[in-house]
């Protein structure tokens, strides 16, 4: 008889099956990705393209072309297309990252016919009207005046600057005289040439059929977009880690933000360093969180991260703490660092952290939509669905002796950048 007092135990299975994409051509060679699953009749789709930051030398122009791409097409103000939209159940999304800019519509199986020639005129005939770029500059200007009185906005640019350099566009810094440099034309030959010619890949995930597909493949094709698949990247220089303190008088908390430049997905120790992270500061009950906020109560929150691209990528440390704390935060988290290179962490805390992370994947690849993300994540970064599966597989076997040497390798104190933010 099963006794509910006691939880059952939590194990990772030896192996997981993760639904496979399938992977057609469209006819300029651009890779068209499905996932063909659900219940409901709700269909997602994603254009993928090479229009991220690192494709211009401006600091904003990738991110505000993206925003403004919808804001009037052809014939229709904004406000229009959101209400032809809307009437059909369907909404946009646009979304700009360090290498790529995503547009996303979600509509449903019943009136995708109706939602389609609206997203192509989105796609084909943005106005980038002047009165739009005129309210952006604005708002933006404004945001931008805002966030520069925040020690958490301060820290995490200036920790960027600090890893990447002013020559990098990850590390560029905005500038009020950012937007004045916004035109109509800057945003027209940004996206001509990082639309309409770079175009890397659609996904499309949802209840899917033939009819469907059929009318999604003969949008793409008609949007007559180039294929590219260039993973232009610039070139990094290693710089030396530096301690940076930015007075920000009158403030009473203090930011702070450590770190280093890392690797990508398909570096040795992607694996290990996730999990390593993941117990000093990737969840709710981690050793940081544990010691500065429920211990010392220090802050309210507190994590570390890995944050990765095509080519490489970021590890940080990122908390808000009360002003006249911040040095003994700073110490503790120092602390935490230095036990995990120090000390094997013991086995009840390594087993609860492989289950929590087998359950998030889990979960992450949970729902036809969830699904599609985790493909274009691999597909992206030109690994195969292997690549999840020898992460689960990892997660079985490593050990904390190995948990510890990744620690000794990856966070050495000499090696971290440091930005504190506050008065």
């Amino acid at each position: 008889m099963l006794n509910r007092n006691n939880a059952p135990d939590l194990t990772i299975p030896d192996s997981l099956l993760i639904p496979e994409a399938v992977t057609s051509q469209l006819k300029n060679g651009t890779p068209y990705i499905t996932i063909n699953s659900g219940t409901q009749e709700v269909i997602k789709i994603d254009l993928i393209f090479e229009a991220g930051s690192v494709y211009s030398s401006h600091p904003i122009i990738a991110n505000t072309c993206n925003r403004l791409i919808e804001e009037g097409s052809g014939n229709y103000s904004s406000a229009e297309i959101a209400e032809m939209l809307d009437q059909y159940g369907a909404y946009f999304v646009t979304e700009a990252g360090n290498e790529f800019a995503t547009i996303s519509v979600y509509t449903t199986g019943k009136f995708i016919h109706q939602t389609l020639p609206v997203l192509k005129t989105i796609l084909t005939e943005p106005t980038f009207a002047s009165e739009e770029i005129e309210t952006y500059k604005m708002q933006g200007k404004q945001r931008l005046a805002i966030n520069l009185n925040k020690v958490d906005f301060l820290a995490r640019r200036n920790f960027l600057n600090t890893i990447y350099g002013d020559n990098h566009p990850i590390g560029i810094m905005s500038k009020m005289e950012d937007f004045d440099m916004l035109s109509k034309e800057k945003l027209l030959e940004f996206y001509h040439n990082n639309y309409r010619n770079k175009l890397r890949a659609v996904f499309v995930g949802g209840k899917l059929s033939s009819e469907h597909e059929s009318a999604i493949k003969n949008l793409i094709e008609e949007l007559n977009f180039n294929h590219s698949n260039t993973n232009t990247s610039s070139e990094i220089k290693l710089l030396n880690p530096k301690t940076t303190y930015i007075n920000k008088k009158d403030s009473i908390q203090a930011a702070i933000r450590i770190g280093k430049k890392m690797f990508n997905r398909k570096h040795k120790d992607y694996y290990d360093f996730t999990i390593l992270n993941t117990i000093l500061g990737g969840y709710f009950g981690s050793r940081l969180m544990s010691n500065i906020r429920e211990d010392k109560g220090f802050t309210y929150g507190i994590g570390s991260g890995l944050a990765t691209d095509i080519n490489d990528g970021y590890f940080f440390i990122t908390t808000e703490v009360g002003a006249n704390v911040a040095n003994d935060a700073l110490k503790e988290i120092y602390f935490e660092v230095e036990r995990l290179q120090n000390e094997l962490v013991p086995e009840e805390e390594l087993t609860l952290v492989k289950n929590y992370l087998f359950g998030s994947f889990q979960r992450s690849i949970d729902g036809v939509f969830a699904l599609s993300d985790r493909h274009k994540t691999l597909h992206l970064n030109n690994l195969t669905t292997e690549h999840y599966l020898n992460y689960i597989s990892r997660l079985k076997s490593i050990t904390a002796e190995e948990i510890r040497n990744c620690a000794k390798k990856h966070f050495e104190k000499a090696s971290f950048s440091e930005v504190v933010v506050g008065p």
